[in-house]
């Protein structure tokens, strides 16, 4: 990822913490010489040592579960809020329109997860980050069912060991132009507000 150094952000708490709440994820390998992408949930975890695993499913017949089973090097793309900037918001003139955004890279080696009691570590897993009040329901499946849609899926371990995190928020921008973009941002939409308030944490205008 291009990350200009006045983007550029290694918070790792600041990082986690887009992960978690936007994992929704871009899975990107290649497969045959040619880069294949899978949208996936994924969840991040500590792996110990101050290490990070991205773990997640995807369908059996998927060919990126073929591709994982190798030892493939991945890259998992967190897509954080992010916004049109009208040029208007600045009082400077001969400004182009621009995007401010966040997003986390994770790359790393992956390996598939086929064994029951792996895929079902990492259904629990998502099952208690996105519907816990599913768990007594799953936990409860006819066995036969239950076989079935774990044989319907593979899972899979990314071991983090490279993190990248790019958040453009207008740092690069003037003083001047930081009242009208921030209050904009505060009166728009969800990832608008978003955007505002990662703003406001970190403060680059200090």
């Amino acid at each position: 990822m291009y990350i200009p150094r006045h983007f550029a952000h290694d918070d790792r708490a600041d990082l986690l913490e887009v992960m978690r709440e936007h994992n929704f994820a871009t899975l990107v390998s290649t497969i045959d010489g040619e880069p294949f992408a899978s949208h996936v949930p994924v969840l991040t975890r500590d792996s110990g040592a101050g290490g990070l695993v991205v773990e997640g499913h995807l369908a059996a017949a998927n060919p990126h579960a073929r591709a994982l089973a190798d030892g493939a090097r991945a890259l998992v793309i967190f897509h954080g809020p992010h916004t049109y900037v009208s040029p208007s918001h600045y009082r400077s003139e001969g400004r182009v329109p621009t995007w401010n955004y966040i997003a986390i890279h994770a790359s790393g080696n992956a390996r598939t997860i086929d064994d029951v009691d792996g895929k079902l570590a990492i259904l629990a897993h998502l099952i208690a980050h996105h519907d816990p009040d599913f768990a007594q329901r799953f936990a409860v499946f006819d066995q036969r069912q239950r076989d079935g849609l774990l044989a319907a899926i593979t899972g899979f371990e990314i071991a983090v060991d490279k993190l990248e995190g790019k958040f453009k928020l207008g740092q690069h921008r003037l003083v001047d132009d930081r009242p009208s973009l921030q209050a904009s941002h505060e009166s728009g939409g969800e990832n608008e507000r978003a955007i505002a308030q990662w703003m406001k944490r970190l403060d680059y205008w200090k």
